[in-house]
C-alpha cells in the first residue's frame, strides 16, 4: 500500500466518480475542495476526521469505563452508583454507545468521503465543530444526568439530538450541492433519519419513564438506524481497499445486495415493532445468507500479511455471526415461547461488528490523513485481536449458565475491552492534536 502523496489538495479514501480531474488514491475530500486548513494553527480542527474522531475516542473511553464501573459495583457490592436515580444503567449504557459514541466517530468518516463519492462541495469547518461539540456536551451532560437528575439526562438527549440534526442537514446540503448521487448516500441519509426518530423516542421515553418507548428507540436505533450506515459503508469501501491492496482482486459490490439487506433489515424492524414476530426468522435468515455471501467474495487470503485490511474482514464477519445468533433468538422464541441466548446477538453486533469496524476504519483514515504509511502497526492490532477477544467473552457471557461462569466471562470482556480502548485512544488520539508529519494541510 501507498503513502500519501504530495498533491495541492486533501488526500482521499476512495476514488471519486467519474471527475474532471483525476482523483488522488487515499483522497477524501473532492477534487474542487481548497486544502483544510488549521485555525490559529490548531491541528484538532483542521480536518473533520479530526475533530470527530477526537471527541468520539474521548466518548468511548468515559463511556466504556463509566459501564465498567457499573458492572463491577454490581457483582462486588461497592456502592459507586448508590445514587443514580434514572433510568436503568442498561438504558445509560445504551444511550452512550447507540447515540453518543458510535455516530461521533462513524461521522467523522462520513464527513471525510461524503463529499468525495459525489465530488460534492466539503463539509464546513463550522459544520464538523458544531457537531463534534453537541455530541461531547451530550455525552458528559448524560454521565453528570445519571447521578444529578432526569433534567440532565433530557438535556444530554437534546444536545445530542442537534448534533445529529446539525450532521444531517450538513450531508444533505452535500448531496444537494453534488452533481451526481450514489446509492451508498441514499442509504446513509435515511438511516440517519431514521436515527434521528429513534433519539427523539430515546428523549420521550426518559422524560416520561416510558420503557416501551425506550426499548423501541433502541431496537430502531440498533437495527433501523446504525446497522444500515454501517452496512453502505462496509459495502463501498471494502471491495475498493481490497482492490487497491490485493493482486487481482475483483470488486464485488452489487447495488442489489446493498437494496437487499437494507430492505431486509427496515423488514425485521417493522414486523418486530407491529408483532408479527413469525415474519423474524425468515428475515433473519435471509439477512444472513445475503451478509455471509458479502464476506465469502469480499474476503482475500491474500491480505493475511496486511492488518490494516485485513482487520476489515474480521470485523465485518461479525455482522453475520450476529445475523445468525439472532436467527436463533428469533426461531426459539416462535417453538418454544422464550428468548434463547439473551444479549449475544445485540453485543455481536455492537461490539464486534461496530466495534471492530471502527478501530480498522478510524486507524487507517488517521495513519492515511496525518501523512503516516498506511498501515497498522503491531500495538494497534493487539488492541483489536483484545477488542475481538472481549467480544467473544461478551457474548459467552449471555450463553453460558453457571453464574460463576457468567461473571467471569463478563468481567473478563470488560477488562480486555477497556484495556484495548484505553492503550488505543492513547495510541492514535495523539495523532490529532499534532499536524501532518509530511507538512501538507489537514
Amino acid at each position: 500500500m501507498s503513502t500519501d502523496r504530495p498533491v495541492p489538495v486533501a488526500v482521499s479514501t476512495e476514488p471519486a466518480r467519474p471527475a474532471t480531474v483525476p482523483p488522488r488514491m487515499n483522497s477524501t475530500s473532492p477534487p474542487s475542495a481548497p486544502a483544510q486548513t488549521p485555525p490559529s494553527g490548531v491541528p484538532l480542527l483542521a480536518a473533520p476526521h479530526r475533530t470527530l474522531f477526537f471527541a468520539g475516542l474521548l466518548g468511548l473511553l468515559l463511556g466504556t469505563a463509566w459501564w465498567a464501573l457499573h458492572i463491577c459495583a454490581r457483582y462486588h457490592g461497592v456502592p459507586l452508583f448508590a445514587l443514580v436515580l434514572q433510568p436503568a444503567p442498561i438504558w445509560a449504557h445504551s444511550f452512550l454507545m447507540l447515540f453518543a459514541v458510535f455516530p461521533t466517530l462513524f461521522f467523522g468518516f462520513l464527513f471525510t468521503v461524503f463529499p468525495r463519492w459525489m465530488n460534492g462541495p466539503a463539509i464546513t469547518r463550522t459544520e464538523y465543530v458544531t457537531t463534534a461539540a453537541l455530541f461531547a456536551a451530550g455525552t458528559l451532560l448524560w454521565l453528570i444526568g445519571t447521578v444529578a437528575g432526569i433534567g440532565w439526562l433530557v438535556a444530554g438527549c437534546v444536545a445530542t439530538g442537534l448534533a445529529l440534526l446539525v450532521a444531517v442537514v450538513a450531508l444533505f446540503r452535500v448531496l444537494l450541492g453534488a452533481p451526481q448521487v450514489v446509492s451508498h448516500a441514499v442509504v446513509v441519509l435515511i438511516a440517519l433519519c431514521v436515527q434521528l426518530v429513534a433519539l427523539a423516542g430515546f428523549g420521550y421515553g426518559i422524560a416520561t419513564g416510558n420503557d416501551f418507548a425506550l426499548h423501541f428507540a433502541v431496537r430502531t436505533s440498533l437495527w433501523g438506524g446504525l446497522l444500515p450506515v454501517f452496512f453502505a459503508v462496509c459495502h463501498r469501501m471494502i471491495p475498493f481497499f481490497s482492490q487497491n491492496v490485493v493482486p487481482g482482486y475483483v470488486a464485488w459490490r452489487p447495488l442489489w445486495v446493498l437494496v437487499g439487506v437494507v430492505s431486509l433489515v427496515y423488514l425485521r424492524l417493522l414486523a418486530g415493532t407491529a408483532g408479527a414476530l413469525w415474519l423474524l426468522p425468515v428475515a433473519d435468515a435471509a439477512l444472513f445468507v445475503l451478509t455471509a455471501l458479502c464476506a465469502w467474495h469480499w474476503t482475500s487470503f491474500k491480505a493475511r500479511g496486511n492488518p490494516l485490511l485485513w482487520t476489515l474482514y474480521a470485523g465485518y464477519v461479525w455482522l453475520p455471526i450476529a445475523v445468525l445468533l439472532q436467527t436463533v433468538r428469533d426461531t426459539s422464541f416462535l417453538v418454544t415461547g422464550e428468548w434463547a441466548l439473551g444479549r449475544a446477538p445485540v453485543h455481536a453486533l455492537g461490539m464486534g461488528f461496530f466495534g471492530g469496524m471502527l478501530v480498522a476504519m478510524v486507524t487507517r483514515v488517521t495513519m492515511g490523513h496525518s501523512g503516516r504509511p498506511l498501515r497498522m502497526d503491531r500495538l494497534t492490532l493487539a488492541c483489536f485481536l483484545l477488542l475481538q477477544l472481549g467480544t467473544v467473552s461478551r457474548v459467552l457471557s449471555e450463553v453460558l449458565t453457571a453464574p460463576i461462569a457468567i461473571q467471569a466471562t463478563l468481567l473478563g470482556s470488560l477488562v480486555l475491552w477497556l484495556g484495548a480502548v484505553g492503550v488505543w485512544v492513547g495510541r492514535v488520539g495523539g495523532i490529532y492534536l499534532k499536524p501532518r508529519i509530511d507538512g501538507r494541510p489537514g
